[in-house]
């Protein structure tokens, strides 16, 4: 009963309800019945819950700004009353708890606050098992996995042998349509889609708090910038080449079953083929930050900049709010000059926000240095603004 209550809610959300936003789950990794997890994010600027029941998701705007879907993503539909439930909050700087398990038909409910200036995303994950695969629910909310030295190989997986069929047959069943699809004739363009399907297929594997989710969601995020470009008609070699470095620090580094490494090995050296002959890929067009003019998109690439940096930060709270106040400032600025305002003290409060950055957070020296000459860059504008086209 409840759950087609839930459904009619749903439908009604869809009409045109502003407060209630319903998401259908992104099912990967074929659906194995006995056990399973979903990965949302969200965007917050106040007060929200999230609602999910089976494959339906209802974001509640409970006060604040208008919240937005990121990602979700399952690998199977949540069940009624899942065995071995587990909720773990993996990014957000504010609370996000678990108010209600999913239970006689009800959704598995989690509510979100956030209590800092702007909007921010946040991401959790539910995990569940039926008692006997242990699964995704194998491993604690920190990632780590509480199973004895038997039941796992020297690196942390099952081996092949211990799997349960059906879930064996999901690998194969993947791994069969990625060979299809490359054996066809019009992929190269969509090829840069399906490596993005190729790593979310790996991350369904992968635990929050760990090098191989962080290697994961940074290749993603190269990932992002390179297609960004591509799809404004700009092929930017060094995209490219941190994208590949990115993957190959996942292929050597990552715990990955045989397949998986396989498959994103071959994605490599697919990336390899179209450094070297991108023309016959549609990219017939460079784009190289470091030559030209830059000034028209000056901001831009400093918010990229920041991205970046965030992509690669820890889940220290206190790094992440920098990132993001020092974003948020950039968005006010950015505003204003795009209605034709210079607001010099907005302009000063980037560069203090960006400043605390550079001195107070865990950057790689790659990152640190990269944003320091952004400081310069920023200071440069302020003295020499009508060169920007500001006056």
């Amino acid at each position: 009963m409840y759950r087609q209550i839930f459904s009619v809610l749903v439908a009604v959300a869809a009409v045109g309800n502003a407060q209630n936003t319903p998401m259908r789950a992104r099912i990967v990794g074929g659906g194995n019945p006995n056990a399973g997890q979903c990965t949302i994010t969200v965007v917050v600027d106040g007060k929200v819950q999230v609602d999910v029941l089976g494959a339906d998701g209802m974001l509640r705007n409970l006060g604040g700004g208008a919240p937005q879907w990121r990602r979700f993503e399952c690998t199977s539909a949540l069940p009624s009353n899942p065995a071995n439930f587990q909720f773990a909050g993996v990014d957000g700087r504010g609370r996000q708890d678990l108010t209600s398990e999913p239970r006689n038909g009800g959704p598995a409910v989690v509510r979100i606050e956030d209590s800092d200036g702007g909007a921010s995303e946040y991401t959790f994950r539910l995990a569940w098992s039926n008692g006997q695969d242990r699964g995704p629910s194998a491993r604690n909310d920190r990632g780590r996995d509480d199973r004895g030295p038997s039941e796992r190989d020297d690196r942390g997986f099952q081996g092949d042998r211990d799997r349960p069929g059906d879930h064996r047959q999901d690998e194969d069943v993947y791994h069969r349509d990625r060979d299809v699809f490359f054996r066809g004739n019009g992929y190269r363009q969509t090829f840069f889609q399906r490596v993005r399907e190729d790593l979310d297929h790996a991350t369904s594997g992968a635990f929050p708090f760990t090098g191989d989710r962080a290697r994961l969601d940074r290749t993603k995020f190269e990932l992002n910038e390179l297609q960004q470009k591509l799809a404004q008609g700009y092929f930017d070699e060094r995209e490219l080449d941190e994208t590949m470095a990115s993957l190959q620090a996942v292929v050597e580094g990552n715990r990955l079953a045989p397949d998986d490494r396989a498959m994103l090995t071959d994605d490599l050296n697919r990336m390899r083929d179209f450094r070297t002959r991108h023309d016959d890929y549609g990219a017939r067009r460079t784009f190289d930050r470091n030559r030209g003019d830059r000034r028209a998109t000056f901001f831009q690439d400093i918010r990229e900049d920041l991205e970046r940096a965030t992509a690669d930060s820890t889940y220290f709270r206190g790094d992440r709010q920098r990132l993001g106040r020092a974003t948020y400032q950039l968005n006010d600025l950015q505003a204003k000059m795009s209605r034709g305002v210079y607001d010099e003290r907005e302009l000063n409060e980037v560069v203090v926000a960006l400043q605390r950055v550079v001195d107070s957070n865990r950057l790689s020296p790659r990152d640190r240095n990269i944003l320091a000459e952004d400081l310069k860059k920023l200071d440069d504008f302020r003295l020499r603004r009508d060169r920007y086209g500001v006056r």
